[in-house]
């Protein structure tokens, strides 16, 4: 418990420093709020639908981000990225997330709490991350002198690469995603998820999204059965 108290104290200086170290003579304020509906097989879940909900607050160039996700099979997560951003040259930016993040199977009453780090460079068109990311997962009743059913993985790599085909400034985009893991979700290095998204901005503060995802499951995938596929669908507004 000790522990886990202070990754959050840290990851709270964390953000309040990055905010407080942006220049004073310019200061930009904004945030969108999101909300999907989603619905998805899995060789785990069968048929399953959901919410998530998602909002971000853009302060100059560091961004905040917090989701939730709540499925039918009684599964819960909750996220919160700090992610500060640096231009280095026209349109590219180099960037750094700090994430918490833990999700509750309910059914099983066990939780997952993890602690991602990662660093990458966006431009309009192209973006690529890599990090860790530690995993701690528990039984919610376990009596906490007792280490029974306490798992932790102490390195897990993290990436992702993501390409816009019409650009990130552009009335409307689709883009591909490869990575391991989303806003909801973190696997290790040889479970990647594939994604392909869709944007369509309309009435100035207003945007559709869509957006489907599939994992398949073995090792390395080379003989792998089908795992799971999942749709998100859902509108996105600028509050500010």
């Amino acid at each position: 418990m000790v522990k886990q108290r202070l990754v959050f104290l840290l990851f709270g200086l964390f953000s309040l420093t990055i905010l407080n170290a942006q220049d004073v003579k310019k200061h930009t304020l904004s945030a969108d709020v999101a909300a999907q509906g989603l619905l998805g097989y899995s060789n785990t879940y069968k048929w399953y639908g959901g919410t998530d909900l998602k909002g971000v607050l853009r302060y100059d160039n560091t961004d905040v981000y917090v989701n939730f996700e709540a499925l039918t099979k009684n599964v819960y997560s909750l996220g919160l990225t700090v992610s500060p951003a640096f231009e280095v040259c026209k349109n590219g930016y180099v960037f750094a997330d700090g994430t918490l993040h833990t999700r509750l199977f309910g059914k099983y009453k066990i939780f997952e709490l993890i602690y991602a780090g990662s660093v990458g460079f966006r431009m309009d068109f192209f973006s690529v991350q890599v990090g860790i990311f530690s995993r701690t997962m528990d039984n919610i009743d376990r009596d906490w002198h007792s280490l029974e059913n306490h798992v932790t993985e102490p390195f897990n790599l993290l990436y992702k690469v993501r390409f816009n085909i019409m650009g990130a400034k552009h009335p409307w985009d689709i883009y591909l995603i490869g990575s391991n893991y989303t806003d909801f979700e973190y696997e290790r290095i040889w479970e990647p998820l594939f994604t392909m998204g869709w944007r369509r901005d309309f009435k100035d503060r207003w945007k559709a999204v869509a957006e489907g995802t599939l994992k398949a499951a073995g090792m390395f995938h080379g003989t792998a059965k089908f795992y799971g596929a999942m749709l998100r669908f859902g509108v996105v507004y600028k509050l500010k």
